[in-house]
């Protein structure tokens, strides 16, 4: 898919071919439409740039390229509820609702089946999942925490601040997975991430942009495919997402699940002195 193939490619482009990369991130609707000249004009940039980029990315020119990002819009348009209409003459909050459902099912359409392997076989294999968050996603870290944890895995969210999470990190090793969430930029996250990718650990990322800087830093990343550019949109996405995650979490071991619902039952019993 072009978008992993600009995450992977991004930390050796140079400067104006990541222009290019960004503004295919945040913009591919247009640039499905634009032949490599024109995307030179609307970029300030020479034409021999963009054919040099499209090559980077492993295509043959920039026809190929272009071709990947056309099936990228036609993939969004064929997902039930991909094409965005007039505004329907009902209450704002269904409106506001709608959209967000169409925003979700453009972020799924970015989601291949070996992204979601991979997800499930990261989340199985997980020995202990810490979930890192920074600004509005500390909160969505939380939540995240609580639901994996509710399956019976090892799950915890890390503190909020550079101490707490140093804490988090010193703690990392071999068979942990560190799961990062952003809504907006999150420096803290990616430096997270790329610290424990260097211990040799399991990390996933979950952020709006795949050339953000936490994308880059993670190992495995979904992003949420936001338009708009509050962070409204982009947060209802990344909690689709993770609400995503812990249903996955929930059927790959049912077995678990029951018998942590058990100890937990006992536990219960055991703090009302039953």
């Amino acid at each position: 898919m072009i978008l992993e193939k600009i995450r992977q490619a991004y930390p050796h482009l140079t400067k104006s071919q990541r222009r290019l990369a960004d503004f295919i991130v945040s913009s591919y609707q247009e640039a499905a439409f634009l032949s490599a000249a024109r995307l030179a004009r609307r970029l300030d940039l020479n034409e021999a740039t963009v054919i040099r980029f499209a090559q980077r990315l492993g295509y043959a020119g920039y026809p190929e390229l272009v071709q990947d990002v056309r099936a990228l819009v036609l993939d969004e348009l064929r997902t039930p509820g991909g094409v965005v209409g007039e505004p329907a003459p009902e209450p704002a909050f269904l409106t506001s609702l709608g959209w967000q459902v169409q925003a979700l099912r453009r972020a799924v359409s970015h989601v291949t089946p070996e992204v979601a392997d991979q997800v499930a076989s990261a989340l199985r294999g997980a020995r202990r999942i810490f979930v890192v968050g920074e600004g509005l996603a500390c909160h969505l870290a939380s939540v995240l925490a609580s639901g994996l944890a509710g399956q019976g895995l090892d799950a915890w969210a890390a503190p909020v601040g550079a101490e707490g999470l140093a804490s988090v990190l010193a703690r990392l090793g071999p068979g942990d997975l560190l799961i990062g969430i952003c809504v907006e930029e999150a420096p803290e996250v990616a430096r997270a991430a790329a610290f424990a990718r260097q211990r040799g650990v399991h990390t996933m990322v979950v952020a709006p942009s795949a050339v953000c800087q936490a994308a880059q830093a993670g190992e495995l990343v979904l992003t949420c495919a936001a338009t708009d550019t509050s962070q409204g949109e982009a947060v209802g996405v990344l909690a689709g997402l993770l609400g995503a995650l812990v249903h996955v979490a929930a059927s790959l071991d049912p077995g678990r699940r029951r018998r942590f619902a058990l100890a937990a039952d006992a536990a219960i019993r055991a703090l009302r002195g039953e």
